[in-house]
């Protein structure tokens, strides 16, 4: 009886089948466009050895800085003489790993710190939350260009450098949401008819306090690849010659006194990515709090 009556009052299961189902179709259209140019850049961007473009690394002293348009060059050359198109491609697929891999890494351990500290006793709480405090003490872009210095460049010392940028907010995002959640009805229900502590932590605690923490995270890769590109601007990211946004543009300071718009071309593609990832991270947060529509 008890068990048929805590179905009829939570429906533990039904509820965060239906948030996955009805997710895409609730966010706002702006921010299902954003999801759809990111798509659309990624797949461009993974499967750029398989497009017919030039080698990103190939280039041609007697051709460099062409202009757009240029035959066999859609968006021009650089310094060197390489297919601009092609850099782009590339280098946007190790902004999207930089964006995104980091803020995946940092989701995973943020989110177990903050369950923990969520559902932990005061003294334990204090612990975890006070080591988070100390990250935040450090601005985030300090706190990347100085790991990045220190462990010397490259994409993995990236990765690593802005995986620790945000462990700390996202911890605080899920400490906060996990410590609104244990006290709810639904939880409080499950804990009385018997359910053990992990049965309630996976099948009701994680499951609700996911989509807040998963929205704040989407937003946060725009920010990471901006920072990224950043990092690369002054050489502490991916080294040269490899493709990355950062490196791309600092590489194409020069023709700014030539063609201004071969300069500007990674710098649109930074932009763009940086802006589109908080727009869908704000459709996901609209569409969890029931505000979705058409707008």
């Amino acid at each position: 009886m008890t068990s048929i009556l805590i179905k009829e009052r939570v429906p533990i299961e039904a509820a965060p089948r239906f948030r996955r189902r009805s997710i895409l179709r609730r966010m706002p259209l702006r921010s299902r466009v954003a999801l759809s140019i990111i798509l659309l850049l990624a797949v461009f961007a993974v499967t750029a050895p398989l497009l017919p473009i030039a080698d990103p690394l190939g280039g041609d002293l007697s051709a460099r800085l062409s202009p757009f348009l240029t035959d066999g060059h859609l968006l021009g050359t650089d310094t060197q003489g390489r297919d601009m198109l092609s850099r782009l491609l590339y280098g946007t697929r190790t902004s999207l790993v930089a964006g995104v891999v980091p803020i995946v890494i940092a989701t995973v351990l943020g989110l177990a710190i903050g369950t923990i500290a969520g559902l932990a006793n005061k003294t334990v709480n204090t612990i975890l939350m006070r080591g988070v405090d100390l990250l935040f003490a450090f601005p985030g872009v300090l706190l990347a260009l100085l790991l990045a210095i220190s462990l010397g460049v490259g994409l993995g010392t990236l990765i690593l450098a802005l995986t620790l940028v945000w462990i700390a907010p996202v911890a605080r995002i899920a400490e906060t949401e996990v410590a609104r959640i244990r006290d709810l009805d639904f939880v409080t229900a499950a804990r009385s008819s018997g359910a053990t502590d992990i049965d309630i932590l996976v099948r009701q605690i994680i499951p609700v306090a996911l989509p807040a923490v998963l929205a704040y995270s989407t937003s946060l890769v725009g920010a990471n690849v901006a920072i990224a590109g950043g990092l690369g601007f002054i050489g502490l990211g991916v080294p040269s010659p490899q493709p990355e946004l950062g490196s791309i543009l600092f590489e194409m300071q020069a023709a700014v006194y030539t063609d201004v718009s071969l300069a500007l071309a990674p710098v649109v593609v930074i932009l763009m990515l940086s802006m589109l990832f908080p727009l869908v991270g704000d459709g996901l947060r609209d569409a969890i709090a029931g505000k979705g529509g058409q707008s």
